[in-house]
């Protein structure tokens, strides 16, 4: 657009320049004037609001678009700056936590999962997979609680369009749904706590779903044996890639740092592979909050399919 301003600009200019030189001498008379010098002269005063109104306006918007354009990537590499550096520091405080000796919260969820390890709140993804467990979510994760009435409930994805995800969501003491279920839920600040949190947190990712939402199924993995029950989008041999993800696997942990909590444990998706993901759960007054660390792919992987 800008490029045709210009040309009407420039087209306009030539004519008025050539014009004016020819009429530099004389008066213009209107029925003395030719063909030629008429049609000349149509086209300048045609070219005109554009030229002198439209021209000017269209630089100053293109400025102010430029100028806006500027602000937001500016904003945004601030943004990327400030999560850098937030993650860097968070990265940084994991790790001292972990050292002796103030590993005391690590040392806490590890002794919890290993006595847990075939009870409900380990193999609570697994209960999921049933819709007559669904009532069952609140008891499992016993360290989170509703409101005196309220209940979490689970909406199934449709199978129709595009595709489409199962959603929690609240239905409160007056019969009212609401999807923003962490309004409502109370965490207790403890280790079990935040696994419990972080546990409800990633459930939609292993609830039923539909066509494209099945990018965003995961396995999580918190114990070896886990890996088995993987359903790979893979025709080929799986043996190398069984045994990569079993070598390469990391227990879940979670340790407390600055006052909040961090989880970390490792899923397997068909569209990336094994991941390590760790979490920053944040819990104020029984009310928590989430922030993603990191996501690290310890064993790269693709399937191929597009869905």
């Amino acid at each position: 657009m800008t490029i045709i301003a210009i040309i009407y600009a420039v087209a306009w200019l030539i004519l008025l320049a050539t014009y004016l030189f020819k009429r530099k001498e004389s008066t213009f008379n209107w029925s003395e004037a030719d063909g030629t010098e008429k049609f000349v002269l149509f086209l300048i005063i045609l070219f005109a609001p554009i030229v002198v109104l439209f021209f000017p306006f269209m630089l100053y918007s293109q400025t102010k678009s430029n100028k806006k354009s500027r602000k937001a990537a500016e904003d945004r590499d601030s943004k990327e700056r400030e999560e850098h550096e937030y993650r860097a520091k968070a990265l940084s405080a994991i790790q001292q936590a972990k050292a002796p000796p103030a590993q005391e919260a690590s040392s806490e969820f590890k002794s919890f999962l290993a006595s847990a390890r075939s009870s409900y709140s380990t193999n609570f993804y697994a209960h999921m997979q049933k819709e007559e467990n669904y009532p069952m979510i609140m008891k499992i994760l016993h360290k989170l609680s509703l409101p005196k009435g309220a209940s979490l409930l689970v909406e199934e994805c449709q199978q129709q369009g595009m595709g489409d995800e199962s959603k929690l969501f609240v239905e409160t003491p007056e019969g009212t749904y609401d999807y923003s279920i962490w309004d409502y839920i109370k965490v207790e600040n403890s280790v079990e706590g935040a696994w419990n949190a972080y546990l409800l947190y990633n459930l939609w990712h292993v609830l039923p779903m539909f066509w494209h939402a099945l990018y965003n199924r995961r396995y999580y993995l918190f114990f070896p044996e886990f890996t088995d029950f993987i359903e790979y989008h893979h025709n080929g041999d799986k043996q190398d890639l069984r045994k990569a993800i079993k070598e390469h696997f990391v227990s879940p942990d979670v340790v407390a740092a600055d006052g909040k909590f961090y989880v970390s444990c490792c899923y397997f998706t068909n569209f990336g592979g094994l991941i390590q993901e760790t979490v920053e759960i944040a819990i104020d007054n029984g009310k928590a909050s989430f922030h993603v660390i990191e996501q690290k792919a310890l064993v790269e992987y693709d399937c191929g399919i597009r869905f």
